[in-house]
């Protein structure tokens, strides 16, 4: 599975935002660093899907040192909300 680097940014006094460089339509606003990486899986896993049934290509991950890496993981709680 591939593992796609993430950035996190000050959004805010209290938010955090999370981008993917190799996926530009991940972006994600949290309360804290931790759950935006707790969450980020669940929307990567669902962009991905849509990218397959388009017949997208998936994008390849970029290799970004010291970035938080987030692979696509299915989750029915995290996608429900």
């Amino acid at each position: 599975m591939v593992a796609y680097p993430a950035r996190l940014a000050a959004e805010g006094e209290n938010r955090v935002m999370l981008t993917m460089p190799d996926i530009p339509e991940l972006v994600l606003v949290a309360e804290a660093e931790d759950e935006a990486l707790e969450r980020a899986p669940a929307l990567l896993y669902a962009i991905l899907d849509a990218y397959r049934a388009g017949d997208r290509p998936l994008p390849p991950a970029s290799r970004i040192s010291g970035a938080p890496l987030v692979t696509a993981k299915r989750d029915c709680m995290a996608m429900a909300d």
